[in-house]
């Protein structure tokens, strides 16, 4: 039987705007006529010591009792280098990521579910590929896992694309056998997304 360790809410409804469960999500065709909160764009900057602590919750209810898989192999979200979001006083999301073969490589990005829908992880991800302009690295590197069709919608829109799938990755770790993922899909595999960057800009 399919594990999900007792996952808490994590998404908000694009209809309603309620707190929903990572297993009870489903995906609908609708226009923009969804909900979307309109408040004033986070501060978007790197992680503070102080910040990591808040940063890794977010993380920790996200993935929730999950081996992360990134090139294969696992990664401690505690040894990334992270950037925060923070709204109204507090952390609203983080992206956590590594530099590697000349490109960004993020491994993770997470936004508290009282603030999604308000445009976060949108803002996170804009300054990652800001951040790798100004290093000179030319692409970003995108790592998620098969079931998470909302992550993969999100990361198309802006530009990436499909570069490879890494057959049984996430399973092939002890911790991660028999996981249930969005709308009970069985986590299995890790999917990589690339973007190209131009540096003049």
């Amino acid at each position: 039987m399919s594990k999900d360790f007792d996952r808490p809410a994590v998404l908000r409804c694009g209809r309603c705007g309620r707190i929903a469960d990572w297993n009870d999500a489903r995906v609908q065709v609708v226009c923009d006529c969804r909900p979307r909160l309109e408040l004033a764009p986070p501060l978007v900057r790197e992680a503070s010591a102080s910040d990591r602590d808040q940063a890794l919750e977010i993380f920790q209810r996200e993935f929730r009792g999950r081996e992360l898989v990134a090139d294969g192999a696992p990664v401690s979200l505690a040894e990334a280098e992270m950037l925060v979001a923070e709204t109204e006083g507090g952390i609203s999301g983080a992206l956590a990521w590594r530099r590697r073969d000349g490109l960004l490589h993020i491994v993770a990005l997470a936004t508290d579910p009282m603030w999604q829908r308000a445009g976060v992880g949108g803002y996170l991800l804009a300054e990652a590929e800001a951040m790798a302009r100004r290093h000179g690295l030319p692409r970003v590197l995108v790592t998620m896992t098969n079931d998470n069709i909302p992550a993969l919608y999100f990361y198309q829109r802006r530009g990436y694309r499909l570069s490879a799938l890494l057959s049984g990755a996430v399973s092939s770790q002890p911790r991660n056998k028999d996981l249930a993922g969005f709308a009970g899909i069985r986590i299995e595999d890790e999917i990589q997304l690339l973007k190209n960057l131009d540096l003049k800009t």
